[in-house]
Formats: structure tokens, sequence, C-alpha cells
């Protein structure tokens, strides 16, 4: 295999991060967000990329996270989505599909348990050679920095989800 350059070892790279906000999050808070993570390069923000497909959740109390979930379970249009409940904070974020939302049966259980289905925020943050206009080239950083800002991203309170994305090696 020929030696890359800029990846002398062959080590994982990471081109993006696919960050989830929540609802309501505004591009200046996502701006302020990434500032705060001490990024080693420059990077590109592009929120509500076509790239990315909607997603929705609810927010749900501990106590009552098995009840809706065994609700929406005996529901026969229900399908579980492909993302895991997981735990954010003092509740739990459910993800659901967008054929729930159209759904007379699933929005009646939200309307009887009093939660809202909510839209995420999805950023794509390119890292790029250069100033961070769209025209740059892509450049990547370590798999290893790439982790240590998505764990500083995470404990973000509007911060839902992190994925890392174009890991080459």
């Amino acid at each position: 295999m020929p030696m890359d350059t800029k990846n002398p070892v062959n080590k994982p790279l990471v081109g993006t991060l696919f960050v989830e906000f929540e609802n309501g999050t505004t591009e200046p808070e996502v701006q302020s967000i990434l500032e705060n993570c001490s990024i080693p390069i420059n990077y590109s923000i592009e929120c509500d990329s076509e790239i990315m497909s909607k997603r929705y959740y609810i927010i749900v109390d501990p106590g009552k996270r098995n009840i809706i979930r065994e609700e929406l379970r005996k529901e026969k249009n229900w399908t579980d989505p492909i993302f895991p409940d997981f735990k954010k904070g003092n509740y739990y974020v459910i993800t659901v599909t967008k054929q729930a939302i159209e759904d007379e049966s699933f929005l009646d259980i939200i309307e009887k348990n009093n939660l809202h289905v909510k839209n995420s925020i999805l950023c794509l943050i390119r890292f790029v050679d250069g100033s961070t206009n769209s025209s740059e080239k892509r450049s990547w950083i370590s798999e290893s920095d790439a982790t240590r800002i998505k764990n500083e991203l995470e404990v973000n309170g509007k911060v839902l989800t992190v994925g890392i994305g174009y890991i080459e090696g």
C-alpha cells in the first residue's frame, strides 16, 4: 500500500462529524458549541444538510419510559426506529420515525401522555484546509481527536448524538 503523506502511518482519519442537536438550537449556538471543543483544524458547518434525513424524537421521564414503550409496541403500525433510546441528563430520548408522526394512533399516545414530538437539528461538520468557505479541500483529523471532540460535544445539553464519518485508513 502506498504511503499517504498526510497519514504516514495509515492510522484511521476522520473527515466529518454528524451532530444531532435538540430542537430549537440555532446555527450561532452550534458555532459557539463547536468553538468550545478545541477542534484542531478549520471546519465548515452545514445544518439541516440534505445528506441526512430528518430525525424526530420525544423526551420521556425515566419512570415513564417503559410504559410509553409498551404502549407504542402495542400499536399495529408502530415500527421501532433503528436508533436505540438513550439517556440524556435526567430524561430519555426516544427516536421516532416520520411514519409514526403521521399516524393517528401514535399521536393519540403522545397527546395522552402529554409528550411532544420534536425535530432534531442535524449538522454536518466537515474538516477543511484553509479558511472555512465551501470551496476548501477536504482535510482530516485523527480518530483520537475525533473521539475527544465527540466526548466533549456529548456532555453539552443541546447535543443529542454525535457520529464520526469518513474514517479512512
